[in-house]
């Protein structure tokens, strides 16, 4: 499904490399998801507070490592 939000460029550096970079479409659907997500947290810090919710975004950016070898005798969920 093309949403038209990115594009591939030629890399000035390398011809065997592409660039992807955001349309103006692209830029503008990242800036509304911008606004979105810090309404959201407003209104999250509101109800748990300003420090609950920093612990959350730091707990959520910190990095988790490489993600578990899935179990051969086991079938992913079905979303």
């Amino acid at each position: 499904m093309q949403l038209g939000l990115l594009e591939q460029a030629p890399d000035p550096v390398s011809a065997r490399r592409r660039l992807i970079r955001r349309t103006p479409e692209g830029r503008r659907s990242h800036q509304q998801a911008d606004r979105v997500l810090r309404r959201l947290e407003e209104t999250l810090a509101e109800r748990i507070g300003r420090d609950a919710v920093a612990a959350l975004r730091s707990a959520l950016e910190t990095p988790w490592g490489p993600a578990p070898a899935a179990d051969p005798g086991t079938t992913p969920p079905r979303p």
